[in-house]
């Protein structure tokens, strides 16, 4: 029988854990229970089965006003142990136990900067692009060697009236801009949608005058093989891209797909999830996504869903082995997440669905697909969601202490089932004095804030610290059980050692594996953090995709040019060569060791023709050059239409078209012969501007469009010949 309960929250501590911590006041004490204020949520909550360990993170915000914006951490029951309006963690616990949130930067829509906190709310890093983009705020992966990967919205003007018949000339289009930052913040991966997804390959209308055509929506790090999964939802297509080389591994629906689907729902056929978000793979070699089935502009399919896919990559296959709709169904126009438990539950996060219909701000399922739990607002139009996680998170550590240590004798640091690190030492020889002991914690995070001597390896989510009492010094073997550890291909690890936990450099201990005793073995000299790591992809240096000035464009020669390019692959530094000769001898610029993709010319000589090429520096060497030319030029206008002959008709939309190399505005006026009628408008030197030939114009052909500098009116041109201005009738005959 199901069992339902509304719970009206009764019992709650207030004390915001920073505060407590700072005050020394305890974070756990409970208030009196009807001091719950007044605008706190209520729930409507169906418990079924056994959920997953931890508490419920989440947030609020509705549009009653009786309601509050808060975060919260609530018990199954509803209950909170947790609230602020002033405090809040971030839904997305990273490898190494931080959080991570984002703030949208002041003045600067939709561009965001992410930092991490600790779970008294401090701000303990932060994170930002580089190579001159600004973050977006869907999604942020910390890997565990410290690198980032985070992407970015990157708008382009583009001419799609050369790319599909009736295109905007100026249309404003969106792609995506993906990166890596290595734990100093330096660029050593990026990857634009602009040079491998072509913009037709939307179900965007890609007539309009702006439009994201890609849309990313989570980025994710494959560690089965060091690759990028994205989720994109304009191309409703999940795409693997290569680390390596940049190049697209796979793409996976869409109007490009490669997958065949299997137990699928052939009513869906071809396109089985549309829109989708939150693409994520699992260690078994699944991959869950939120199957959103619809946006506003195509209603085909009623219901959202969360589904998993077992891949075969090789022989590109999908097959389906889970999926979950609610009874009733929810239709999610946007957002949705799907969140694999420890326990093998799952979580679904219902997205906009959540505020538009009424969906539960989160439901759990087991892993044959049934409702263990779900959680509503009460309140109609009220928006947040839940996450859940074990609190604190230092109790998912396991630390056992060993006493009276002497020199020849083996320790294993296990004491029950409940308190197992999986560590032994044997203690070759130590210095110290006194009643000594040694304390093996083992953490299954991801160290924080890791260094490496060189390119970092690639890291496990889990560490292990050793610390000792009264012992100055100490020559041992450790040694770690790889059942204990879950280790997988155990003979690929290195461990990696360093002094202080959360601080300095890891270097690579010599390590041997006993596939007999299954113990991965190292010596320590030391007491400190030890970590476990396996080489990363192999590096290629690969010449550059060279983006601007364009291939033999026509550089206005009174300004800066301009230099930029993107890597293929890996991309550690760069070298920029300009010269005034196709060989390179007469060198105007020699730039080399550039970590940023980015560099600008102040000056160059008039009327000349310029050569430039990029090659790429990364732990695989130096590859080939890029190469290309561009000649710097006086500032120029040409008109282009019209430029005589065209019939234009009063009332209707026309685009007003020039060639120009200023970086100024221009003014666009309208001569009825000599004579200036009137100054149609001061647009941006983008090449086009659409107008609307105004109704009370005389008919005539005698017309001409002169487009001219806003600061320089020496600057200008004028249509060759002049064109027509009609009305409807003229048009009909």
């Amino acid at each position: 029988m199901k069992k339902f309960k509304l719970t009206i929250i009764a019992l709650v501590f207030i004390l915001a854990l920073a505060s407590a911590n700072a005050s020394g006041e305890d974070p756990n004490a409970a208030t009196d229970p009807n001091a719950l204020p007044d605008d706190f949520p209520v729930f409507i909550i169906t418990e079924l089965g056994e959920t997953a360990p931890g508490y419920l993170f989440g947030s609020c915000n509705s549009d009653d006003p009786n309601i509050g914006k808060y975060f919260m951490i609530l018990e199954n029951s509803g209950k909170p142990i947790f609230y602020s309006k002033t405090q809040r963690l971030g839904f997305k616990l990273m490898p190494n136990g931080l959080f991570a949130e984002r703030t949208e930067i002041k003045g600067m829509k939709k561009k965001y900067t992410w930092y991490l906190q600790d779970e008294t709310f401090a701000e303990v890093d932060s994170f930002q692009m580089g190579n001159g983009y600004l973050a977006d705020n869907h999604d942020f992966r910390l890997m565990p060697n410290g690198h980032a990967l985070m992407f970015c919205y990157d708008d382009q003007i583009v001419d799609m009236s050369q790319i599909v018949e009736g295109g905007n000339p100026i249309a404003k289009v969106t792609g995506a801009v993906i990166q890596e930052l290595d734990a100093d913040r330096n660029v050593v991966f990026q990857w634009r949608s602009w040079d491998y997804i072509p913009i037709t390959d939307t179900y965007q209308n890609v007539r309009s005058k702006g439009f994201g055509y890609i849309h990313v929506n989570s980025i994710e790090f494959d560690e089965l093989d060091g690759n990028i999964i994205l989720s994109c939802r304009e191309t409703s297509e999940i795409i693997k891209i290569s680390r390596a080389t940049g190049e697209v591994i796979w793409r996976m629906q869409g109007k490009h797909n490669e997958f065949t689907f299997i137990n699928e729902h052939e009513e869906n056929a071809p396109r089985y999830f549309k829109v989708q978000h939150d693409a994520r793979r699992h260690p078994t070699g699944t991959l869950t996504l939120f199957d959103d089935g619809a946006d506003a502009k195509d209603m085909t399919r009623p219901y959202s869903r969360g589904v998993e896919y077992a891949l075969d990559e090789e022989n590109k296959t999908a097959t389906m082995v889970w999926e979950f709709r609610h009874d009733p169904d929810f239709l999610a126009l946007n957002g949705g997440d799907v969140i694999r438990l420890s326990n093998g539950n799952t979580l679904i996060r219902w997205g906009g669905a959540t505020y538009d219909s009424g969906a539960p701000a989160v439901t759990e399922v087991d892993p044959n697909g049934q409702l263990v739990y779900d959680i509503f607002w009460a309140t109609p139009k009220t928006n947040g969601a839940f996450a859940r996680y074990v609190w604190p998170l230092e109790s998912l550590s396991t630390s056992v202490t060993q006493y009276e240590l002497v020199a020849g004798n083996t320790y294993v640091f296990d004491e029950v089932e409940s308190a197992v690190t999986g560590v032994t030492i044997k203690v070759n020889s130590y210095d110290g004095d006194g009643y000594n002991s040694a304390t093996v914690k083992r953490t299954p995070f991801a160290p924080l804030s890791p260094k490496f001597p060189g390119w970092a390896p690639r890291v496990l989510p889990v560490r292990v610290n050793v610390s000792g009492s009264s012992i100055n010094s100490i020559n041992a073997q450790v040694s770690f059980d790889v059942e204990s550890f879950g280790f997988t291909n155990p003979d690929t690890l290195t461990v990696y050692y360093r002094e202080s936990e959360g601080q300095g450099v890891f270097n690579p201990l010599e390590t041997s594996y006993n596939p007999v005793t299954k113990k991965l073995r190292a010596t320590m000299t030391g007491f400190g953090e030890f970590i476990f790591c396996f080489p990363d992809l192999a590096q290629v240096a690969l010449a550059p995709i060279l983006i601007e000035p364009a291939s033999q464009g026509a550089i206005n020669q009174e300004l800066p040019v301009s230099f930029f390019w993107t890597p293929r692959g890996f991309g550690r530094s760069y070298h920029l060569q300009v010269a005034t000769d196709a060989e390179f001898t007469a060198l105007a610029l020699d730039e080399s060791g550039l970590a940023e993709t980015r560099y600008t010319l102040d000056t160059v000589e008039p009327d000349t023709t310029y050569y430039w090429r990029v090659c790429t520096t990364n732990e695989g060497g130096t590859g080939e050059w890029s190469t290309r030319s561009f000649m710097a030029v006086p500032p120029t206008i040409q008109v282009t239409a019209p430029n005589g002959g065209e019939q234009w008709q009063r009332g209707l939309k026309y685009f007003i078209r020039w060639d120009d190399n200023l970086d100024e505005d221009v003014l666009i006026e309208l001569y009825k012969g000599e004579a200036l009628l009137q100054t149609i408008a001061t647009a941006s030197s983008l090449g086009a501007y659409e107008w609307e030939v105004d109704l009370t114009l005389e008919t005539g052909d005698d017309y001409y469009i002169k487009v001219k500098s806003s600061v320089d009116e020496t600057l200008v041109d004028v249509s060759d010949a002049p064109f027509t201005i009609m009305d409807a009738t003229e048009a009909q005959e």
